[in-house]
């Protein structure tokens, strides 16, 4: 059995800093979302954000695929649902990591998680994680979220240089015009 060492006392900067990114990236990929199924279905963004924000995560991201499959080309929507699934898979880290119960380790760029479970049965694991794997994650988050800002761009939907503005949209053609 391998001995380590702790450190009693709060978490390094290093450590701080990393949790943090993931929390900040994951609140702008929430954002992404909502401004998606907004622009989707049409909708003024602030008019929209009291229904986003009372939707759950998975929610959110069962709503955009649905809606993506409703008002997208095929491919657009298949893209945008694997981007869907992806970010519920990175969400169930992001949970661990902004959840977890946090150890310092004998560095200051590493921590140690302990993970507990008690549903039927209990189990227990601390494993030791760097601030350069949480911040990877962190990345993987921001990318997903640049993914999703660019596939609205390129539907017309964003503006990147005023990105609440709604998109002109065409006025609808009425019954004999």
């Amino acid at each position: 059995m391998t001995t380590r060492t702790v450190r009693l006392g709060p978490l390094s900067v290093k450590m701080y800093c990393a949790i943090g990114m993931i929390a900040v990236s994951w609140a702008q990929l929430e954002d992404m979302v909502s401004l998606c199924m907004s622009r989707l279905l049409g909708t003024d963004h602030t008019e929209f954000l009291p229904i986003a924000s009372n939707m759950q995560v998975k929610a959110r991201f069962d709503a955009l695929k649905s809606i993506a499959g409703l008002r997208l080309p095929a491919d657009e929507a298949k893209a945008l649902i694997a981007r869907c699934d992806e970010a519920l898979e990175l969400g169930r880290e992001r949970n661990k990591i902004l959840h977890g119960s946090w150890i310092q380790g004998e560095t200051d760029d590493v921590a140690i998680r302990l993970n507990y479970r008690a549903h039927g049965r209990i189990s227990a694991d601390a494993p030791v994680i760097s601030a350069r794997e949480i911040a990877e994650i962190s990345d993987r988050i921001t990318m997903l979220t640049e993914a999703f800002a660019q596939a609205l761009q390129r539907l017309g939907l964003l503006d990147p240089k005023n990105p609440m503005r709604s998109p002109v949209r065409p006025p609808e053609k009425t019954a004999g015009a």
